[in-house]
């Protein structure tokens, strides 16, 4: 009984993927201009979107670890403590720092020129005004940029004076052009970070090869530059305070010296018990101050070498180097991916879409 039942099913399926096959075979020809039709606008979008260029590093940062043996016993006997303490800010937390605004908005200013010469300008000016964009996005952005024409007629003259007047910059309320850079250049920073490692890779693809080598080399100075001061903020607070503090000490210690040596020189055949005593009282206050002068100083050279050792360091294993071959738009790809998906189109429509319109028709009449 079971195999008279699952025969038939099988039949039936049979038929079916036979009936489809037959179908697609019978509307060859359209898969085939409609191929044609994918491979054409395939080509058309290779050639009309702008190449970019992708300029990469890999860095290998320092992992937390406690200091070398011969630094902490040198502080310990200047009686200042360099444990290491757990950072907020650590290598996982890079791709956060890189694509934070305040870390971006110190790169528009950066001076960037392209590799034949011809542009020679900030980068907010290059990703504004010297960016090339597929024909479509003028065709899109058309009916906005005639809206915003008309818009600005209407504005007033003083508004456009008072805003061309603006130098100064609030990072916290940037204009509408310095939040598209900022959006922009957030977009097409890729940091990716092994966790087990501590390996940072780091990528950026832009419109020409010198100006994304300029822009990613800029990227990572501005890396090191922002985790040096972040891990050496406190020791170099501690550094300012304690050289003020050892400078007042320092006066004190000459004031007492410069007292005791006055009274010395004054009562040098003085022999009276009074003048004696005097005399120790101002050693020991000259004593005092020199104790006091030296524990300042001595903790002055430990905040400076927490300092240096606060400081990160960055391996960089594999350096920024100019692009020579573009990254993309890869035509072949391109053409390969809408030739598939027009003929994937055409076969949906010769098996399903021509049966469910004629029944749409037929329903309509």
């Amino acid at each position: 009984m079971q195999d008279n039942t699952i025969q038939p099913y099988q039949e039936e399926q049979e038929i079916d993927i036979m009936e489809l096959i037959s179908k697609l075979w019978k509307g060859r020809k359209k898969i085939i201009h409609w191929c044609i039709v994918g491979a054409v606008v395939g080509l058309v979008a290779g050639f009309s979107i702008p190449k970019t260029y992708k300029a990469g590093v890999t860095l290998a940062p320092e992992t937390q670890q406690r200091m070398g043996s011969g630094v902490s016993s040198i502080a310990s006997m200047m009686g200042v403590s360099l444990d290491n303490s757990v950072d907020a800010i650590d290598y996982e937390m890079y791709p956060d720092v890189v694509k934070s605004t305040p870390f971006l908005f110190n790169l528009l200013d950066l001076q960037v020129r392209t590799k034949d010469g011809q542009i020679d300008t900030t980068l907010k000016a290059y990703i504004l005004d010297h960016q090339k964009q597929p024909w479509w996005n003028h065709v899109i952005n058309a009916p906005f940029k005639a809206l915003g024409w008309a818009i600005s007629l209407v504005s007033s003259k003083d508004e456009e004076e008072e805003l061309s007047t603006e130098v100064e910059l609030d990072i916290y309320n940037l204009p509408k052009k310095e939040r598209s850079v900022i959006k922009y250049l957030s977009k097409n920073i890729v940091v990716t970070v092994d966790k087990k490692t501590g390996k940072t890779q780091m990528s950026l693809e832009m419109q020409d090869p010198e100006v994304v080598a300029t822009v990613m080399n800029a990227v990572v100075n501005n890396l090191k530059t922002y985790m040096s001061n972040y891990r050496t903020s406190k020791a170099r607070q501690d550094v300012d305070n304690l050289t003020v503090i050892c400078e007042e000490r320092k006066e004190d210690y000459y004031e007492a010296q410069k007292a005791y040596a006055k009274y010395a020189d004054s009562n040098k055949s003085v022999i009276r018990q009074s003048a004696e005593a005097e005399r120790n009282r101002l050693q020991q206050e000259m004593n005092l101050a020199y104790q006091v002068y030296s524990q300042v100083a001595t903790q002055l050279e430990g905040a400076r070498i927490k300092v240096q050792q606060a400081k990160p360091v960055f391996a960089i294993l594999d350096p920024v180097t100019v692009p020579l071959k573009r990254a993309a738009p890869s035509k072949a790809k391109l053409l390969v991916i809408f030739t598939f998906l027009a003929g994937c189109c055409a076969a949906a429509w010769i098996l399903f879409g021509e049966d469910f319109w004629k029944k749409f028709k037929e329903n309509l009449k």
